[in-house]
């Protein structure tokens, strides 16, 4: 059984069963391989030796002549942090961010997680970056459950609380005001409303 882990057919076969985008890349970040899944998303003639920024169409990949990982911006980038920890023997560690990425005139911000491994092949070391689209997550932690009667709002600690209350806790900055609309101004005083 040994002998088909070592296989290469077979550890293609299976990186490419993989649903995340899984890039094989260097200290710099340049890409040697991509897992199917990259291959939907990262498209092009010229995309093994190129930077994962430069592919990923990173809005900072350009700021500066050199391209991508030399920009400003690139000292905070969770995906070359990843990669660069891994081979400074750091241990890996799956980041939470936003990824910022062009679409022809738009700029989408695609939640992500990254993570980074290395490891040695032909003497050579590598990095196995992995980065998971969590757009769906993001959305389903985005909806509030909400009593339908009296419009409290369950907490992380399943508690109910006013959305007054949740409102102040989430959005601190918010100034919430208080005021009734028509229905429930008959409702609640028909001999004083329209």
């Amino acid at each position: 059984m040994d002998d088909l882990f070592n296989n290469a057919v077979f550890m293609r076969g299976a990186l490419d069963a993989v649903p995340s985008i899984l890039l094989v890349v260097d200290e710099d970040v340049r890409v040697f391989y991509r897992n199917n899944a990259a291959r939907a998303l990262l498209k092009g003639e010229k995309i093994y030796g190129d930077r994962a920024g430069t592919i990923m169409r990173c809005i900072h990949s350009e700021d500066v002549p050199a391209g991508c990982g030399r920009g400003p911006s690139c000292g905070d980038c969770a995906v070359r942090n990843a990669v660069n920890d891994v081979f400074a023997g750091k241990a890996v560690r799956r980041r939470r961010t936003d990824i910022s990425v062009k679409a022809g005139k738009k700029t989408l911000r695609i939640p992500a997680l990254v993570s980074a491994s290395v490891f040695t092949l032909e003497g050579k070391r590598y990095s196995l970056l992995v980065i998971e689209d969590i757009s769906e997550l993001i959305e389903l932690r985005l909806l509030l459950p909400i009593c339908a009667a009296c419009k409290k709002i369950r907490n992380e600690d399943g508690q109910w609380e006013s959305i007054e209350i949740y409102l102040k806790k989430h959005l601190p900055e918010a100034n919430l005001t208080h005021g009734l609309c028509q229905a429930c101004a008959r409702k609640l005083y028909p001999d004083h409303s329209d």
